[in-house]
């Protein structure tokens, strides 16, 4: 056949519809391609957000967990007076109480304002802040024993968490006396600690 002999119109025809067929099959791949890959990326974000909601979900339970532990003993705590506001009444009625259970020939005692405490240990108290108020006793006795029976009854009766920073005997008489009169003195200081929760202005009760 001759070059003469072909039909150019109908060949260039051809040409074109196969130029058009690859150009729309080439139009489709790459749409094709652009869709999985946002298909791809979507996929990847919600497997993302699935890891983070799973991440939220094992926080709550920890959380959950934490709090049905650790709630009851702060409870229990503020029950105790040891946080919240301090009991200063309360401390006082309970040395009255000792002292007409007791009949101690003397018992006088003052307290301080209360203020900051810093421990000797390190303390991470978060939002939360000690104080303390220091109470001074001064004692009269008729036994030795009487002052570790004025301590037993402020650890079993008062609300609130102390410790004895000094406490001293001094011997009046060497033989005994009038059933009221004073065989020991002692001058002894306490510390009472309250932690405060975070907004609380501290006033005593």
């Amino acid at each position: 056949m001759k070059a003469a002999d072909i039909e150019w119109s109908m060949i260039r025809g051809a040409l074109i519809a196969l130029a058009i067929a690859l150009v729309v099959s080439i139009g489709m791949l790459s749409a094709s391609y652009q869709f999985w890959e946002s298909t791809e990326k979507s996929l990847k974000g919600v497997e993302r957000q699935l890891r983070g909601a799973r991440e939220k979900f094992r926080t709550i339970d920890e959380q959950e967990a934490m709090i049905a532990t650790y709630y009851p003993q702060f409870q229990e705590l503020e029950r105790q007076g040891i946080i919240g506001r301090e009991h200063r009444l309360n401390w006082i009625e309970n040395l009255s109480r000792a002292d007409e259970n007791l009949k101690l020939p003397k018992l006088a005692y003052s307290i301080d304002t209360q203020a900051p405490f810093t421990p000797e240990f390190s303390l991470a108290g978060g939002a939360y802040a000690l104080y303390a108020s220091k109470m001074n006793l001064s004692l009269g006795l008729l036994h030795g024993r009487d002052l570790f029976a004025l301590l037993s009854w402020l650890d079993d009766g008062a609300q609130g968490l102390y410790s004895v920073d000094r406490c001293g005997l001094v011997r009046q008489l060497d033989e005994p006396g009038s059933p009221r009169q004073a065989h020991l003195t002692s001058e002894c200081e306490l510390r009472w600690y309250t932690i405060r929760k975070p907004g609380d202005t501290g006033a005593a009760s």
